[in-house]
């Protein structure tokens, strides 16, 4: 029977269902229940609830986990990374295991926008200056490309920026000595792990704030409304907000002559407890 491969994941809890949805297709009496009695677990609901997120692994539970599903060595020490990653509450404590990780993959995979997310979302400038190498014949003035964004850059953190998008596979240099998109839009598919997306959102947020002071009302588009609606509306606005957004990266995909990089926000957040009465 064919393994999930291990280091191909940046989430354990994906990790574990993918793991145990195909022992469950190969054997159908492989079970949760069963699957901690193998860890030695006295619950048979444990390991629904880590892969619902609705409780964490312990150091404890993670060697007991390794022991069920007979990971080794590099493996086991893998997993173990990969929980206290997934699990880590600061972006310090994240990088950390986030290095480990990438010392224990090795080579695998590289090019996976999942296995940099850290140095491609730590920073907001690197999608910025991604989508500037469209906007303007970039051939290695560094401090043009850097004073192009706003705010500014030094140049030192603009080469930076090119060098990790061409490690990457972002970016290339064309056959005229012109820095290009590898591809004109960029998305993660979902593989980026969650905290790392919710850093990035709040520094665009924050950039959001400070446009209010650096561009002039021509250059941006603030709205803001306030509305009651059911849940059931709610699930309809998001699938709507969802669709305007691929529409309107199909038109920035075909817009053939870009000349500035912006940053779109979308937020739709309560305001109030639910319930009626």
């Amino acid at each position: 029977m064919s393994q999930p491969n291990l280091l191909l994941y940046s989430d354990y809890r994906m990790f574990l269902r993918e793991y145990y949805e195909t022992h469950k297709a190969a054997n159908a009496n492989f079970s949760f229940r069963y699957l901690s009695q193998k860890a030695g677990i006295n619950s048979s609901a444990f390991y629904k609830y880590i892969m619902e997120g609705k409780r964490n692994l312990t150091k404890t539970s993670i060697l007991k986990t390794c022991t069920a599903l007979r990971l080794k060595d590099k493996d086991a020490e893998y997993f173990e990374n990969l929980v206290f990653f997934n699990q880590a509450k600061t972006i310090k404590e994240k990088n950390l295991y986030f290095d480990k990780l990438t010392k224990l993959r090795g080579n695998y995979d590289k090019r996976k926008v999942r296995e940099a997310q850290f140095a491609f979302y730590g920073e907001w400038h690197h999608s910025a200056v991604r989508e500037l190498l469209e906007c303007m014949r970039f051939t290695g003035d560094f401090e043009a490309l850097a004073k192009r964004l706003t705010p500014a850059i030094s140049p030192k953190l603009a080469e930076e920026s090119l060098d990790l998008l061409a490690r990457l596979g972002m970016a290339k240099k064309d056959a005229q000595g012109r820095w290009r998109q590898s591809d004109p839009v960029l998305t993660t598919d979902g593989q980026v792990d969650a905290a790392v997306v919710v850093e990035f959102q709040k520094r665009m947020l924050q950039l959001a704030i400070d446009a209010y002071d650096r561009a002039t009302s021509g250059e941006r588009l603030m709205s803001s409304t306030t509305f009651g609606i059911s849940e059931e509306t709610f699930e309809l606005f998001r699938k709507k907000i969802r669709e305007l957004k691929a529409e309107l990266l199909e038109l920035a995909r075909l817009d053939g002559k870009p000349t500035r990089a912006f940053q779109l926000n979308m937020n739709l957040f309560p305001l109030s407890k639910g319930g009626q009465g």
